[in-house]
């Protein structure tokens, strides 16, 4: 299982179980050392309070020390040690109490203590200064002094001072006894742990090297300098070299060389071979493209002059259709101009027609009046002389008469004159009509038929133009294959330099056979409106020359047939 395991997974393994091993070994010394650390602290607190105790019983002493100097002598300055042991008692002992805080019986016995010390003070040591103060002052005697202090229960406290203070001395010291070998107890077990875990650790390390290095040396096939070795002479291009494995070895790094070796000279043999015949493909390929480059040059040419023809003819349609238009406004204008005069001219026949009757109207008149002014010339002249100046005007009137008479006849003649030369001119016009209305619809005729030859013409033009530009995108395809071929030849040569890095030797390369009708990768070009455009599919067979086809040709479904 452990060889199934990677390689960082198996350093990890390693690793962390020594780790682990030192982390246990760690955690146990520091809980180890914490409790002696412990232990040590317990002790100088022991120590502290047997110092206290035994300040407190030296400061007894002094205090009996002093107060039997004074006794005895009956000078002050044989108090300063009582003086100072009362203050030094206090101090050590309370100091004492201070430590023992957590020890119920300690403070028992250092109570019992104080207490026997205030009433030694009280009963014993101060009443024996105070009598001694009085032998100073000759009011007692020595006799007196020495019965006190044969009588005095002194001794007695302090013999029970002494005693309590030795039982808590005792006590402490059996407490120091007891932390001093356990902790002997825990030093020893955490060294045997320690050398006992240390060597663990060492034997688990040295066997997880073991398994490591084992498995590594399974998984190269061998050291690892030969591994950089056969590497090394790999990244030199020597593919000469004899890869040594291990029997049935074909998992290890150096079966796996010696796979890739072998590999790469079949691979490097084949590429060769490839680039030989890329190379000489490539150079077909170039002539074929520059043939058709040239030609496209001249059938754009070719195109181009058409173009230019048909630009022309549409511009000659063009300005024809304009003028059919305006033909055939001005023809419209003029039918409608025509039958407007058609219409006034039978307005006028009308009204001529109407002025002949009036004519013969006003020629009645005047008939009437020539009658009236002969019927009053002889009504004058039957007057006489008083009818003269009558007759004359009646005379005169009848001049008038033939005159309005004459002048009649001949504007009725005028008139009927007028009303034939308007019927003329109405059946003219009604002739005229249809003959105009006939000329607008064949220029309407004209101009449709012109703008169908303009709308076709531009049909035309517009798949010249667009076989221009295809003719125009052959070339810069033809341009561009050119350029490929030329590319693919530089890049075949530039491979064959790149594999002659590698050197074959004897050995005989495993080449395939070139394959054939393989399909080459194309790089899509542009047209002149600077969109991408499919290249054309190129492929080739042994030495044969390419054959090309454009992927996409001009589409004629939409062109007008003429």
């Amino acid at each position: 299982m452990f060889n199934n395991l990677k390689v960082a997974t198996k350093l990890y393994t390693g690793f962390s179980a020594v780790l682990a091993i030192l982390l246990v070994l760690a955690g146990v010394s520091y809980f180890n050392v914490t409790k002696l650390s412990q232990a040590n602290y317990w002790n100088n607190h022991t120590y502290d309070v047997l110092a206290e105790a035994d300040a407190a019983l030296s400061s007894l002493i002094n205090i009996e020390t002093g107060a039997r100097g004074f006794s005895l002598t009956g000078e002050d300055a044989f108090l300063a040690p009582y003086h100072t042991g009362t203050a030094e008692f206090d101090k050590h002992l309370a100091k004492a109490q201070k430590l023992t805080s957590d020890n119920p019986k300690q403070q028992v016995r250092l109570n019992a203590v104080k207490e026997a010390q205030a009433r030694w003070l009280s009963e014993a040591v101060e009443p024996q200064i105070a009598l001694r103060r009085k032998i100073n002052a000759g009011t007692a005697s020595m006799e007196t002094m020495v019965a006190t202090v044969r009588d005095s229960k002194g001794k007695a406290f302090m013999d029970r001072m002494r005693e309590e203070m030795s039982e808590v001395r005792r006590t402490e010291s059996e407490l120091l006894a007891a932390r001093s070998a356990e902790a002997d107890q825990l030093q020893s077990r955490t060294n045997s742990m320690l050398i006992l875990g240390s060597l663990l650790a060492a034997a688990c390390a040295a066997l997880i090297g073991y398994l490591i290095a084992r498995s590594l040396m399974r998984e190269l096939g061998g050291e690892p300098s030969m591994v950089v070795d056969v590497a090394t002479r790999i990244s030199q291009g020597d593919l000469t070299m004899q890869v040594q494995t291990r029997q049935n070895d074909t998992t290890s790094a150096m079966a796996a060389m010696k796979l890739m070796v072998s590999k790469l000279v079949a691979v490097v043999g084949e590429v060769n071979s490839s680039a030989e015949l890329l190379s000489g493909s490539s150079e077909e390929v170039s002539a074929t493209a520059q043939s058709l480059s040239q030609a496209a040059a001249e059938q754009a040419a070719g195109v181009e002059e058409t173009s230019a023809s048909l630009e022309q003819m549409t511009a000659s349609i063009g300005q024809n259709t304009e003028n059919a238009k305006v033909t055939d406004s001005l023809a419209t204008q003029a039918a409608k101009e025509t039958i407007e005069g058609g219409e006034a001219v039978v307005a006028t026949t009308k009204a001529m027609k109407q002025i002949a009757q009036k004519i013969g109207i006003i020629d009645d008149i005047a008939y009437q009046t020539n009658l009236l002014a002969l019927n009053a010339a002889i009504e004058a002249a039957r007057a006489g002389e008083h009818g003269k100046g009558f007759a004359v005007v009646a005379a005169e009137v009848r001049k008038l008469a033939e005159r309005s008479q004459i002048a009649a006849q001949e504007i009725g003649e005028v008139a009927s004159s007028s009303v034939e030369l308007a019927d003329r001119a109405g059946r003219l016009l009604d002739t005229i009509v249809p003959s105009i209305k006939r000329t607008s619809d064949l220029v309407q005729e004209i101009s449709a038929a012109s703008e169908e030859q303009s709308s076709g013409v531009s049909q035309i033009n517009a798949a010249v133009v667009q076989l221009s530009q295809t003719t125009q995108q052959n070339a810069s395809a033809s341009e561009e294959l050119a350029a490929t071929a030329e590319e693919m030849s530089s890049q075949a040569e530039q491979l064959q330099q790149s594999m002659a890095f590698f050197r074959l030797g004897g050995q005989e390369p495993v080449a395939t056979a070139p394959r054939r009708g393989r399909a080459v990768p194309t790089r899509p070009s542009r047209s002149s409106s600077g969109q991408p455009r499919e290249r054309s599919a190129r492929s080739w067979r042994g030495n044969a020359a390419p054959a090309y086809a454009m992927a996409e040709g001009p589409d004629e479904s939409q062109f007008a047939r003429f």
